[in-house]
């Protein structure tokens, strides 16, 4: 894949290279005729003129001859002006470079100005010769200097004949640029062309067979994964059947005292297995995208000793010391996923049996600040060490970690679904040390269900007509009062104008969101009324998001009356 990506990078190279040069040559050449064609309108305006002050000339030459008194005086000035005017136009359109090569002369015009038979510049002059003798003759003599029609004729046709050379000249020009810009045009046709066919074309030619190679690789590999899944899937049921028996007939067993290390080393053993199982399952949804936290109601110390009491066994047999501290403020029913919490402390304590050969593994759980906090220690290598499941290059170790080696990485998804935190500490002189806070309620801590309020004034911000209407249908049956928001800008308005108990906020609405509005009531209006979060959105990120910014419960559509009791339970009742 990467020669692919170089070929394609050098042809492409190329082809810019070319467009670009191919281009730059044509602006250059533009601007090169442009520069050259920029005197072009003044040589022809200043040939036209040089007619018109022929004519001139001859009137007011005539006109001194003819006229008395002081019109003389102004025919003399105007002919002095115009000749002077003519011989400047003149000098101006013969004028030579340094070289001796005529400025805006080509080889025709130049021998219409200085050869036979039209001699331009010869004519010019001597018209101009006539008018200073005119200028300087006596007035008796001054009818002799007179410009005949035949002259002025032919040097107004001579002039005429000029321009149109100059026109044609310029015309020739414009003739050129057009055709240079027509063949520039043509070969960029013919080089974009060949691009194609020897740049492009193969190169997409090469692209769609590593894209087709791709595609049936990733074809094959998503087979395989299908296959895996359901094989983890399949594995996991036929082992799963059998455990259960095996497990309740382990415990069920009536055994003497000598062979109870016996039922506890199966015990152990057992729940490795379920352990390794729960772990192949959730890396299965990991990857599919459908795991989630499964809350459920059971007593947290009941949870916490089925997950630690196994692992008694395994400090027995490595001679380690094993001490447990769970809190009393525990031994309560919590809403809340108890397989999941099982599943950290088993991982947790499984890594630092693992890595302890001597001393002591401890483990406390206690409630703290709304908080279960879990701290395993132990006296082991310690993470200056590198303990493996901390190591990236983890599977380079050799067989110093056995299992799965997705442990941690699943301890790590739980704690941050559950909106928790995770810390890995060195323990000195040595061992090592984590501490685990996972968010837990007051309202999750109930021993009772506890009773709802008697009365409440319930805001429900919902842009959902059908959601609004079955919402307050439920409030109205629990003998609530309501108002509907459409969205949260007029929910916004409606708490500073009435007072509510309790608000239901739906997330995504026109206008204001309920991000903004939560984000708007707890910040900007200083309102701590309780916000039950009604909503569709699964996500963690986005019930995380409304916990931050102060929403109290959340319950998921489509809902039912016992969510909603559940939920006025949970805001109302503090356990």
């Amino acid at each position: 894949m990467i020669q692919i990506i170089a070929n394609i990078r050098s042809r492409y190279r190329w082809a810019l290279l070319a467009i670009a040069i191919l281009s730059s040559a044509s602006a250059l050449l533009i601007q090169f005729m442009f520069f050259v064609q920029k005197d072009d309108a003044h040589i022809i305006n200043v040939a036209g003129k040089q007619r018109m002050l022929s004519q001139k000339i001859a009137w007011h030459s005539n006109a001194m001859v003819t006229d008395i008194g002081s019109n003389i005086r102004l025919h003399r000035d105007v002919l002095a002006k115009a000749s002077a005017e003519f011989r400047a136009g003149h000098e101006f359109l013969v004028q030579q470079h340094s070289n001796g090569d005529y400025l805006y002369l080509d080889d025709q015009l130049v021998a219409y100005y200085f050869s036979s038979p039209i001699n331009l510049a010869q004519t010019s002059l001597a018209y101009l010769a006539k008018v200073q003798l005119l200028l300087n003759a006596p007035s008796a003599s001054k009818a002799e200097k007179r410009f005949t029609i035949a002259e002025v004729e032919r040097l107004l046709k001579d002039l005429d004949g000029a321009v149109t050379l100059f026109e044609q000249q310029a015309k020739f020009k414009t003739r050129v640029l057009s055709n240079l810009e027509l063949a520039f045009w043509l070969l960029t046709l013919v080089l974009l062309f060949i691009e194609l066919k020897f740049i492009f074309q193969p190169m997409e030619l090469q692209i769609t067979a590593a894209i087709n190679k791709y595609q049936q690789q990733k074809l094959r590999a998503e087979q395989i994964s299908t296959y895996k899944e359901r094989f983890i899937a399949r594995a996991s049921h036929e082992f799963r059947t059998p455990l259960q028996g095996l497990v309740d007939s382990i415990e069920q067993l009536q055994l003497s005292e000598s062979q109870q290390a016996l039922q506890k080393q199966a015990k152990y053993c057992a729940s490795r297995i379920v352990s390794m199982l729960d772990e192949l399952h959730e890396l299965q949804q990991f990857n599919t995208g459908q795991w989630q936290l499964k809350f459920i109601k059971r007593n947290l110390i009941t949870t916490l000793e089925s997950a630690i009491t196994p692992f008694q066994f395994a400090c027995d047999n490595k001679q380690l010391k094993f001490e447990v501290k769970l809190s009393s403020e525990l031994d309560r029913y919590t809403e809340f996923d108890h397989l999941r919490l099982q599943q950290i402390i088993t991982e947790l304590l499984s890594n630092a049996i693992k890595f302890t050969s001597t001393g002591q593994v401890s483990i406390s759980v206690s409630y703290q600040d709304g908080h279960i906090k879990i701290v395993v220690a132990d006296s082991g290598v310690g993470f200056a060490q590198c303990y493996p499941y901390l190591n990236h290059h983890s599977i380079e170790q050799g067989n110093d970690f056995q299992g799965l080696q997705t442990g941690l990485a699943r301890v790590q998804h739980i704690v941050s679904a559950m909106q928790g935190g995770i810390e890995f500490k060195d323990v000195i002189p040595h061992g090592a040390q984590i501490k685990i806070r996972l968010p837990l309620s007051k309202a999750a801590l109930l021993t009772n269900q506890g009773n709802l309020p008697a009365q409440l004034h319930c805001l429900i911000v919902e842009d959902n007509l059908l959601n609004a209407t079955i919402l307050s249908r439920i409030l109205t049956e629990l003998n609530y009062t309501v108002e509907v928001a459409e969205n949260g800008l007029i929910a916004t308005q409606k708490i500073t104008e009435s007072e509510f108990n309790v608000i239901f906020m739906d997330l995504n609405m026109p206008v204001m969101d309920g991000f903004q509005a939560i984000d708007i009531i707890r910040q900007e209006l200083n309102s701590t009324v309780p916000i039950i979060v009604i909503t569709a959105n699964t996500a963690p990120s986005d019930l995380e998001r409304t916990y931050e910014l102060g929403s109290n419960v959340h319950v998921y559509k489509p809902f039912s009356v016992a969510d909603i009791k559940k939920a006025l339970m949970n805001v109302f009742n503090e356990g």
